[in-house]
């Protein structure tokens, strides 16, 4: 029975800091303590005590009028994602990707209060634009905005702050790079594809011709070098 009281105590004291912190209640109707408490603990708390949300706390810089440092730009609210950590799955975790100082932050539910995710612990965040991965060699991550049979394209972004009258602005500068076997090369613009499989030159130069993509490379750059690696992919010999 002695052995109970230090964690009841502390599971009282847990209780006490998060009905301080958002005036929520939990049921103990269902806690046995012959059996195993940390089991119940989790299954009470999963949402605020899972390990991603669990660390430093950041200085998040709050989204501008006309700019911010976030790789969603066009969304001042925090991006709903499902993130696998250390091997393991959550779901709805809300985040949002510093690209000036390359840090992900992750929101607690609860408290509301947004921790740094620890990079090395990240194997991939899935969001409504794509799939962020870590890099390995360096701070930060990269979006795959293709991932084919044979290859993937990834893009890579940074953010710079320019003071300017007293007026904060950022510039914005965005990489995209083929990704086969471990060898990441960079993708400029559409007649990167044709150097890069110079045996397909006259198909590739065919099909950059279509009507229909020449309409997409008008509305977004982007959406083009994606549909000409789709492309590229589904050569049979490539």
């Amino acid at each position: 029975m002695f052995r109970l009281i230090k964690p009841v105590l502390a599971l009282m004291l847990l209780m006490a800091i998060q009905w301080n912190a958002v005036g929520q209640t939990y049921s103990i109707r269902n806690l046995n303590l012959e059996d195993d408490i940390a089991s119940w603990f989790n299954s009470q708390f999963d949402s605020a005590n899972i390990k991603p949300l669990i660390g430093p706390f950041p200085n998040v810089s709050p989204p501008r009028r006309t700019t911010n440092v976030y790789f969603i730009e066009d969304s001042r609210n925090w991006n709903k994602s499902t993130l696998m950590y250390d091997n393991q799955v959550y779901n709805d975790i809300l985040m949002k990707y510093d690209i000036e100082k390359q840090l992900v932050y992750a929101l607690n539910p609860l408290s509301l209060q947004p921790v740094t995710l620890n990079q090395k612990k990240v194997n991939w965040i899935k969001t409504s634009i794509g799939t962020f991965k870590p890099r390995v060699d360096s701070q930060g991550y990269f979006l795959i905005i293709f991932e084919g049979d044979k290859f993937s394209l990834i893009k890579e972004s940074s953010k710079d702050l320019i003071v300017n009258s007293g007026e904060f602005k950022y510039k914005r500068y965005d990489s995209i790079s083929l990704v086969s076997d471990d060898e990441q090369v960079p993708v400029r613009n559409a007649r990167s594809f044709v150097k890069l499989f110079p045996s397909h030159k006259r198909e590739i130069k065919k099909f950059m011709r279509l009507r229909q993509l020449r309409e997409i490379k008008k509305a977004n750059k982007e959406k083009y070098l994606i549909q000409i690696a789709e492309y590229c992919d589904n050569l049979s010999d490539l």
